[in-house]
């Protein structure tokens, strides 16, 4: 057992310190955005301010668009000039919106809701600033730090890290409104109590992310080097397009409604329903790294095209499970889709990135994400006013016509590298 976690976890952050870094600010900003987005603002938009699942999607629309819109320049920016500046600032300007919340009276809200446009809306374009001056620099260092035949294990660390934080954000939020709630505090404050966790949060990952080596995409420029900077054809660029697209539309149509629609399904209160959700990601917590070293050994378009298809079918299942086992039980087949899926995905796009353009490339993918993440709320939104299990089969819909696209337009020679699209080389290119 001690040789398999040497093995398996020890080794991979002694070889790559900085790693451990990067997986640390991609779990703590992720638990900052899931308290808020997938947790918090959730509840507070329909319980305490009584508003609409539409009001909730027009929210996280409109940081999903901001975010969309802004990934791409902020990756092509952190070619020239960094991505430790990026990351960092954009880390800095999330504190604003739950500083805020905490912050104005409730009442504010409730007695004139026209506030709730007013106030939210910018402060969710600002989070959607940050965002998107965090993701594409952040993700677009670990081919900069990492040879390219560990790239599948280091983005399989960053994607675990990212699930923790998605797994940890609503549960420890809920935990914050107990402890709010036995500690004596205002029925207010036991409200905002997920938003001062997330402030903290972000302060927390933004000192982590000034801790980060500063790098830039374009090294010394020789001749070797300019051949290999040209974009992958657009053929390719049209599939990695539309794969994201419907990855993270599928993602993001279920993202603001996951933690009320457990809540409905299982009938439990809504402090506990975080830790229901952690129980959901525990999976990902212990596999995470060792799928990274498997999506290393294995070809990395396969992987995604067998990973896309069993998340798609575990979609279909959830809307048909009337019981916390078997919603649990679907939700972790679609977990483990995603799990093998975007590590494998995330380095099979890293291969294809010329070396001075990864953020550029990062950027792009981000921003096929954004426009998934963009529609996906705004369509949940609308179905989840008629019947909260529609956002589910839309999303599964979607997903699987992301799945069809990767088993048709993943093939051999794509990408000018020889082999497979995806495999790994024999030496790193670093």
């Amino acid at each position: 057992m001690l040789r398999f976690l040497h093995g398996t976890y020890i080794a991979v952050f002694r070889s790559y310190p900085v790693l451990a870094r990067m997986a640390a600010v991609a779990m703590l900003a992720e638990i900052l955005f899931a308290s808020v987005n997938n947790y918090a603002l959730s509840f507070y938009v329909l319980d305490d301010l009584k508003q609409s699942g539409r009001t909730l999607g027009v929210l996280a629309a409109t940081f999903l668009v901001v975010e969309m819109v802004l990934k791409l320049p902020f990756g092509h920016l952190s070619d020239r000039y960094g991505r430790r500046l990026f990351a960092s600032a954009g880390l800095t300007l999330c504190i604003l919106t739950p500083a805020v919340i905490c912050f104005v009276p409730l009442d504010v809200f409730i007695t004139a809701p026209a506030l709730v446009f007013i106030v939210l809306m910018p402060l969710r374009a600002i989070d959607g600033t940050g965002a998107a001056a965090l993701w594409p620099p952040l993700f677009a260092a670990v081919p900069d730090n990492v040879p390219q035949d560990r790239r599948g294990l280091a983005m399989s660390v960053m994607n675990t890290s990212y699930l923790a934080g998605l797994a940890l954000g609503p549960s420890i939020a809920g935990l914050a409104m107990r402890f709010a709630a036995s500690a004596g505090a205002p029925a207010e404050w036991v409200t905002k109590a997920p938003f001062a966790l997330a402030a903290a949060a972000a302060i927390s990952a933004a000192a982590v992310a000034r801790t980060l080596p500063e790098s830039r995409g374009r090294p010394a420029r020789t001749a070797a080097r300019r051949a290999s900077e040209h974009m992958p054809p657009l053929g390719l660029i049209a599939v990695i397009l539309l794969i994201s697209f419907g990855e993270m539309f599928a993602v993001g149509t279920l993202a603001p409604y996951m933690a009320p629609y457990m809540r409905e399904v299982s009938g439990i209160a809504r402090s506990d329903v975080g830790f229901l959700l952690l129980i959901l990601f525990i999976p990902a917590g212990i596999l995470g790294i060792p799928v990274g070293h498997m999506v290393d050994r294995w070809p990395r378009h396969r992987v995604v095209q067998a990973s896309m298809a069993t998340a798609a079918l575990g979609l279909w299942v959830v809307p048909l499970c009337g019981s916390v086992v078997t919603l649990l039980l679907a939700g972790m087949v679609v977990m483990l889709g995603f799990l093998f899926g975007l590590p494998a995905w995330l380095a099979l796009v890293a291969d294809l990135a010329p070396e001075g353009k990864r953020g550029r490339m990062m950027g792009l993918l981000s921003t096929a994400q954004g426009a998934g993440a963009l529609l996906g709320p705004l369509l949940g939104g609308y179905l989840w006013d008629i019947d909260i299990h529609r956002p589910w089969y839309a999303a599964a819909a979607v997903l699987t016509l992301a799945a069809a696209a990767a088993l048709c337009c993943l093939r051999r020679g794509w990408g000018g590298r020889g082999g497979r699209v995806g495999e790994p080389e024999t030496q790193a290119t670093e």
